[in-house]
């Protein structure tokens, strides 16, 4: 699986390295986030052939505001794939921030239909991201654009799930006042790997405090192993170490940290759309 996570990062927004050839059939997984959106086409064995990402702001505090701009969005980039494509890429998954169904998974599942996927399954972001993660007794920590996701795993079941409105934006705020720029500034300042090392000391504050969202869901459970940290905002060098420190756990974040959930939403259509046949590369996790 780590292999094909390296893939992942290689063939994002470079169509010229997707590769559709020896596929049998094809499965879309859509992630729309609060500041990209992911999709992720896998073959019918789980690995990547293509992955688009854009940058949009159509969801906030971890619900979708903007169901045209979404739509939109979500159609431009599965059009794009299909052109590229030679079989139809016509099934699909999407998900949702943990305890956000009742105003999400409707709404997400018009936005694929309306993009002319048929939608296979709707899971929540955490167990999308197991989906690739292999973690048996632990915790799954999907920090995205405009909340951070918590799920407790135990003998590899997710017993606890919970979302909280702390993410990215926060960061950015944080920067921007710190700073005396503008919100757009700070995003531009965030994004520059140069800027990297000084971002630390001055969102220090917003990282404790996700330290401490996930330290009060992990609290009621004992023997809770291994916390994985996924999602973009993640990618931030130096921020798992914090957070492990805080918890006193082992804390890891995989290579290409946002890709994950949007490749284990793709991942989740394998069993729901019958896809049985030969090794799939699903069955070798990220240990």
């Amino acid at each position: 699986m780590t292999s094909a996570i390296e893939h992942l990062g290689r063939i994002v927004n470079q169509p010229q390295n997707w590769d559709f050839s020896g596929a049998g059939c094809l499965y879309a997984g859509v992630d729309i986030g609060t500041y990209k959106t992911i999709a992720v086409v896998v073959d019918e064995r789980g690995f990547p052939r293509a992955a688009s990402m854009r940058r949009a702001a159509v969801v906030q505090s971890g619900l979708i505001v903007d169901y045209i701009g979404a739509l939109k969005l979500v159609r431009e980039i599965m059009e794009e794939i299909r052109s590229r494509s030679p079989l139809p890429i016509d099934r699909g998954a999407t998900s949702f921030p943990p305890r956000t169904e009742s105003a999400n998974i409707k709404t997400t599942r018009y936005i694929l239909e309306g993009a002319g996927l048929e939608v296979l399954r709707v899971l929540d972001e955490p167990s999308a991201a197991k989906q690739v993660l292999d973690l048996n007794d632990g915790a799954i920590v999907d920090v995205g654009g405009g909340t951070t996701g918590v799920a407790i795993v135990k003998d590899g079941e997710i017993v606890h799930t919970n979302d909280e409105a702390t993410g990215g934006v926060h960061f950015s705020l944080v920067l921007a006042g710190s700073l005396n720029i503008s919100y757009e500034e700070a995003e531009a300042y965030k994004a520059d790997r140069d800027h990297r090392r000084d971002i630390i000391p001055i969102v220090r504050p917003v990282i404790d405090k996700i330290a401490t969202i996930v330290e009060q869901d992990i609290r009621p459970y004992e023997n809770v192993g291994t916390v994985w940290m996924v999602g973009g905002t993640c990618a931030l060098d130096g921020m798992a170490d914090i957070v492990g420190d805080h918890l006193q756990k082992e804390t890891l974040r995989p290579e290409a940290p946002q890709m994950i959930t949007p490749f284990g939403i793709a991942l989740s259509c394998l069993e729901a759309g019958g896809s049985g046949s030969g090794e799939r590369i699903a069955d070798h996790a990220i240990h």
